[in-house]
């Protein structure tokens, strides 16, 4: 049962949510209701964590995952069939999530980071515990693509957009694994036999808590890679609704539709790479070297490319079958 069905009112957009996955729908709720609890501990807890609100943190992650569900609800509506495997992959992504957040909002009424905090027997149980959940969350995202990649989706364009959008989704999600390396200097301190405080850091040339933009406290002083993780993972809505806003311009072919998406899930693909190795290189996304700058272009020219090709094979198609 398709998410884009007629009617469009919340008890019709319920039924059919529920229809496909009770517990996305679920951690949907869930997941909002967080985000409106940490909203309140903004107002009313005036602890800081790292130089920032203490819920801070928890509220983005909260409305992440809500976005995140609600989206993997649409993706697992466009599958015909198959049933059984919507509904086990649903209930995997949906506890993932929620075991994620338990472990971030438990830390965050203790006072003390979740993510790679090893300071006591118990933080680090946590800290490990959230590693396992998202492997597991990541694991079951490439299966669910590797059967939307198999699959005949429909509509052209707005398959190919989710299908790169789940590839561009999976490749932020495993980005997070670069952050929780040990830094240099925590295995300095590992290899003197000291027990580290922390294990891994957002920050690549830095330390996590340093100068950053507002709101997101992305460093601007080192590099940092929660812009990639982000930008990657929010791939899953942006190339959709790319493709969702070009299907509105009744002017466009589906060939020159079609070759836009796919150049621009290139482009976006690109883009979470550059910013990925601009993180590694220790380099914030506010400072730009050659080498950076070199990597966009490459990025644009074959984004370019692919769209070149792409809307080129399908004219000389149809002039091949006009012939």
């Amino acid at each position: 049962m398709s998410m884009t069905s007629t009617s469009s009112s919340p008890r019709a957009l319920w039924s059919r949510a529920w229809a496909i996955s009770p517990a996305l729908t679920l951690g949907t709720v869930v997941m909002l209701l967080g985000a409106l609890f940490t909203l309140a501990g903004l107002v009313f807890d005036p602890r800081r964590l790292l130089g920032e609100p203490l819920w801070l943190k928890p509220a983005k992650f909260y409305v992440s995952l809500a976005i995140y569900d609600a989206t993997l609800l649409y993706f697992l509506s466009v599958i015909p069939g198959r049933q059984r495997f919507v509904r086990a992959v649903g209930a995997i992504l949906s506890v993932c999530g929620a075991l994620e957040m338990v472990a971030i909002t438990l830390q965050a009424a203790r006072g003390v980071r979740s993510h790679f905090n090893v300071a006591t027997t118990f933080d680090n149980v946590i800290f490990a515990g959230m590693g396992i959940t998202i492997t597991v969350l990541w694991l079951a995202m490439m299966v669910l693509a590797v059967v939307m990649l198999r699959t005949k989706l429909g509509e052209r364009t707005l398959a190919s957009a989710l299908r790169m959008g789940l590839v561009v989704g999976i490749l932020g999600a495993g980005l997070a694994y670069f952050m929780t390396s040990p830094r240099p200097e925590q295995l300095a301190s590992l290899k003197a036999g000291e027990v580290p405080v922390e294990v891994g850091s957002h920050t690549f040339g830095g330390k996590d808590g340093g100068p950053g933009l507002s709101l997101v406290g992305w460093s601007t002083t080192a590099g940092d890679m929660r812009p990639a993780h982000f930008f990657g993972l929010h791939g899953m809505q942006v190339l959709p609704f790319v493709a969702v806003v070009l299907a509105r311009r009744r002017s466009l072919s589906e060939s020159l539709r079609l070759a836009l998406v796919r150049a621009a899930g290139v482009a976006y693909f690109g883009l979470t790479v550059v910013l990925a190795l601009q993180a590694l290189r220790g380099l914030p996304i506010v400072r730009w070297d050659a080498a950076g700058v070199a990597s966009l272009v490459l990025v644009a020219v074959a984004s370019l490319a692919t769209f070149a090709v792409s809307f080129g094979r399908k004219k000389q198609a149809l002039t091949v079958v006009a012939a």
